[in-house]
């Protein structure tokens, strides 16, 4: 039996077609280190590394390429803007439906927060804002879509808000669409945190920060360590990436963003239609059946390709697992390392199913996914 992946939200997959290419060739030929070496393979790998880092620049709306640090995922710059920005004599604002990317840091570090409240399809409520902001408050921390129902969050007004009050507006942007964009200049963001596996179609392991010049002089790094440059000094250089990249970065991983996102970028069009018509047409049977509730949008207005569904009177992972068996369905399961979302919700502890079509989703694949589910809620029983 083939599987069909609907799993795009934790990863997305296949991966673009030119990108097992293009690391399999520079880790046979060219997997050299960048920085001093006197050479010309370093200086071609160092190149390379810099017009992928000119294309997320170019992206995200960065004023220079050296305002975008590479890291291994969003995880991990989100971690290096928490720590290096703030203390527990600070407060942020968050929305209810973070990601524990965000949350756990904040609880680690002691960092006080508060939540902004959030309506029944998961967006925040930007009239709540402004009571929550204190004298402690210094910035707003949101992920720009939901990976727990695909919600699409007003990211520019809120970062007007925050830039009234005084506050950094930071994004988490890993669950991104093709579809949307995201600018430091034009959205007034101060520091966006991406990962490249997902809507920008790269592997996994590589990520980054882009950096507005304020963020850039404020955060301090937690990764120390040798950069090919100033090396005559035991302190990190202060100026951009360098500043945020110790050690040797994901080489590989860079190389393979670089050609996934020349592909996401010529097939754009292609792509956002083919994720939006597969994602309609399984939301609309979810919407038509009476054994399962789709928790977040119930159209396709402000919504990413991730939909989530709750089965009220089954087991969600015994649902998940039956799906698996009876038609090779990939989906996954849980509270997707999302709590203070679910309990936005009403979907705590329970969690949901989440289905996320992606560009290589046919709709073949999405018809047998409907009659897989139709299969098993059939055959299984109300608890």
């Amino acid at each position: 039996m083939s599987t069909i992946y609907l799993d795009n939200a934790a990863t997305a997959w296949p991966k673009a077609p030119t990108v097992a290419d293009a690391v399999a060739s520079f880790i046979t030929h060219d997997a050299v280190n960048t920085g001093r070496g006197a050479y010309d393979r370093a200086w071609e790998t160092a190149g390379r590394i810099d017009e992928c880092r000119e294309k997320l620049a170019t992206l995200f709306g960065a004023a220079e390429s050296r305002n975008v640090t590479f890291t291994l995922n969003v995880t991990h710059a989100i971690n290096t803007l928490i720590a290096g920005l703030f203390t527990s004599a600070d407060h942020v604002l968050v929305t209810a439906m973070e990601h524990n990317a965000v949350m756990r840091p904040l609880t680690h570090l002691a960092i006080p927060y508060s939540l902004i409240p959030c309506d029944e399809d998961g967006r925040i409520l930007l009239d709540e804002i402004p009571r929550l902001i204190t004298k402690r408050t210094r910035a707003i921390i949101m992920g720009q879509a939901s990976n727990v129902t695909g919600t699409i969050q007003p990211v520019r007004e809120v970062a007007s808000i925050g830039a009234h009050y005084g506050l950094l507006t930071i994004i988490d942007a890993a669950q991104l669409p093709l579809s949307s964009t995201l600018s430091l200049k034009d959205d007034g963001i101060d520091a966006i945190a991406f990962t490249g596996h997902k809507s920008l179609l790269g592997p996994q392991g590589v990520g980054g920060m882009v950096l507005s010049e304020r963020v850039a002089r404020t955060v301090t790094p937690w990764a120390y360590g040798g950069t090919g440059s100033k090396s005559d000094l035991l302190t990190m250089p202060e100026f951009l990436p360098d500043k945020f990249e110790a050690g040797t970065q994901n080489l590989p991983g860079i190389i393979g963003l670089s050609v996934a996102m020349d592909y996401s970028q010529e097939n754009k069009e292609a792509i956002i239609k083919r994720e939006q018509e597969t994602t309609e047409r399984l939301l609309s049977y979810f919407l038509s059946e009476e054994r399962l509730q789709v928790v977040g949008p119930k159209g396709m207005e402000g919504r990413t390709s991730v939909i989530s569904v709750d089965f009220p009177f089954l087991d969600n992972a015994q649902v998940a697992y039956e799906l698996f068996l009876d038609g090779g369905i990939e989906i996954r399961v849980g509270l997707h390392c999302a709590p203070t979302a679910h309990q936005a919700m009403g979907t705590f502890p329970r969690g949901t199913v989440r289905f996320s079509p992606g560009y290589a989703t046919t709709d073949e694949e999405i018809d047998r996914t409907i009659e897989s589910c139709r299969r098993v809620l059939d055959r299984l029983k109300p608890q």
